[in-house]
């Protein structure tokens, strides 16, 4: 009874618009037939036909539609797929209509000696006037959101979209379905010359990339945005470039649907088959009409194993790749919180020695600064089964080597060099460690930026990770997730995955916690192919919890929730990774333009 509550307090308006609109179809499909053609006393016995009947075909009509989930539906983002339910569900109630009414009319003496049915007009009139009116209720929505947005958008931002495939459909859809966004798509870049003068949904489809700073110039524009997952990389690095040089704003969507292993992706062979396609995957076989269907469908990371044809079907066996949780880490010196962390699945035990100018750097800032020691190390180390214990050391000065020498000697099984500047700073680091034990590099200023192709040239580094509350404070930005938002974090990761070495990138709060939703940056992450993280102090803050059992519950519950959030990961689909990219964007403009605003009113 709750279910049915919650159905009706949501779709109410939509379930009474659609029996308006059964109850007026089938009605107007009489005037139409009779009361057109002069048959006026015919008409009226029909129409006391019809109210013996219709009640009934309106409710079967709504259940139908239930079922082929046209209620609850966000229809402001209707599409095709939305469109090809509503034609299935109008043909089956149409169906319904023929069946009830007969069965109603055979049921009354009166009506059967007059006739046992309507008539076959009315039944297709109807049917034809219930589908217009239904579907119309659902987009009418999306027409009028797209129109009044085209109308009051004061200070649009003008877009050069490059790629005309799935990738930028995608983008261009959320785009164009956002009612906030100032972004205006005014053209279609394409290196394909077969494509170039056409249009697509009435946007000119440009190209010639020796012309693109012309096209620029000629459309206004203010930003572009790399959406084709099978650019060359030439094409990619000279857009680039060109953006770049002319101070254009750029964002990057271009690798969204490719994959890092060598086999056939699953998406590409799909995007060319337009017969049947039978997929077999973990011994289970699910048919599809065709391969955009199966494409749809299909989640997870998926490459092709084997393929064969039989009775004009695909058969598609493929690779199945299970999602690999996250390395964790957590910053503390206390032995009881660091034994209820690995407890609970925590991979790392941090120890964070780092002081030299931390406090100057983020000093207005609401961060951790550690006051650990080397004898925290002596003191926990021990007493770990599994955890690792990692240690961040200062960066590099002159008693550097005598620090790491410390360090190692106390049981540190990890070190990280946090802010270098330079790769001669990287390489002193790594011949300090002397491989005694991992070496990690935490990337956190727009110098290692800038140096990071020479760095990655080294021997010797186990893994790197980016730093983000420092690395925005380097570029003068105002919200530690920024170079997350504009690209700069997908750039290092490529060169990351290119170079062969792990990488994470900044922290997580728990979920359902944190000014940029916990689950969308972990969603980033394994978008991005990284596979480290670190548990902010909102995982479990233990300056506010004195009490070592309720530091336990915390871990307990946080930790339930992160693993299986993960395990997630592998049911999202390609278009949602996409999606939540594009919001995590959007997010991050907007919080980091409520910080600057806030600075400069001196809150």
């Amino acid at each position: 009874m709750e279910r049915v509550k919650q159905f009706l307090r949501h779709n109410a308006w939509v379930v009474v618009l659609d029996i308006l609109a059964f109850v007026f179809s089938y009605l107007l499909a009489i005037y139409i037939r009779f009361y057109s053609n002069g048959q006026i006393r015919l008409g009226q016995q029909y129409i006391d036909y019809y109210w013996t009947f219709i009640p009934f075909c309106a409710i079967a009509s709504v259940i139908v539609f239930a079922i082929c989930r046209l209620y609850g539906g966000m229809w402001q983002y209707a599409g095709m797929h939305d469109l090809n339910r509503i034609i299935g569900a109008n043909i089956i109630t149409s169906v319904l209509h023929v069946g009830i009414s007969m069965l109603v009319i055979s049921l009354i003496p009166t009506y059967r000696d007059y006739s046992n049915r309507m008539p076959v007009s009315y039944y297709v009139l109807g049917g034809i006037i219930q589908f217009i009116i239904t579907a119309s209720i659902r987009f009418i929505n999306r027409f009028f959101q797209e129109e009044l947005r085209r109308l009051t958008r004061k200070s649009a931002v003008n877009v050069m979209l490059v790629g005309t495939g799935e990738t930028a459909r995608i983008v261009r859809r959320q785009i164009e379905d956002d009612p906030k966004s100032a972004a205006q798509i005014v053209s279609i870049f394409t290196y394909h010359d077969s494509e170039i003068g056409t249009l697509i949904n009435g946007i000119p489809v440009v190209g010639n990339l020796n012309r693109i700073k012309e096209l620029i110039a000629t459309y206004k524009i203010q930003r572009v945005i790399l959406a084709d997952s099978i650019m060359p990389f030439s094409v990619r690095e000279s857009i680039k470039a060109t953006c770049q040089e002319a101070g254009i704003e750029l964002q990057d969507f271009s690798g969204y649907l490719r994959y890092d292993n060598s086999g056939l992706p699953l998406q590409k062979f799909l995007e060319c088959v337009t017969g049947r396609v039978a997929i077999l995957q973990d011994g289970q076989v699910i048919e599809y009409d065709n391969g955009e269907q199966a494409l749809m469908r299909a989640t997870g990371k998926l490459d092709i194993k084997s393929i064969s044809i039989k009775d004009n079907t695909f058969f598609i066996e493929l690779f199945s790749y299970k999602v690999k949780p996250l390395i964790v880490f957590y910053i503390t010196n206390r032995p009881d919180v660091a034994l209820v962390a690995e407890k609970y699945g925590v991979d790392r035990i941090w120890i964070d020695l780092e002081t030299r100018g931390k406090e100057e750097r983020q000093h207005n800032l609401n961060t951790v600064k550690s006051k650990h020691s080397i004898s925290d190390i002596a003191q926990i180390k021990p007493l770990l089964n599994r955890a690792e214990m990692m240690v961040r050391v200062n960066s590099w000065y002159e008693g550097s080597q005598a620090e790491i020498d410390a360090v190692i000697k106390a049981g540190a099984d990890i070190v990280m060099l946090p802010y270098w500047k330079t790769a001669d700073e990287v390489n002193s680091f790594i011949n300090s460690v002397h491989r005694r034990c991992k070496t990690s590099l935490l990337l956190e200023t727009k110098e290692a930026v800038e140096c990071i192709d020479e760095v990655l040239k080294l021997d010797g580094i186990d893994e790197i990770h980016i730093g983000l509350n420092d690395l925005h404070l380097s570029y003068g930005m105002s919200f530690m997730f920024e170079p997350l938002a504009n690209g700069t974090v997908e750039m290092l990761c490529n060169k990351f995955k290119q170079a062969g070495i792990p990488y994470g990138f900044g922290g997580i709060a728990r979920l359902g916690d944190g000014a940029l939703p916990a689950e969308k940056v972990i969603m980033e992450h394994y978008r991005l192919g990284s596979t480290r993280a670190i548990l902010s102090r909102s995982f479990c803050d233990t300056s506010k919890v004195d009490s070592i059992e309720e530091i336990d519950r915390i871990f307990r519950e946080n930790m339930e929730k992160l693993r299986e959030y993960e395990l997630s990961m592998a049911s999202v689909t390609q278009e949602e990774f996409v999606r939540n990219k594009v919001e995590v964007s959007k997010k991050v403009d907007e919080i980091a333009e409520k910080i600057a605003l806030a600075r400069s009113q001196g809150l």
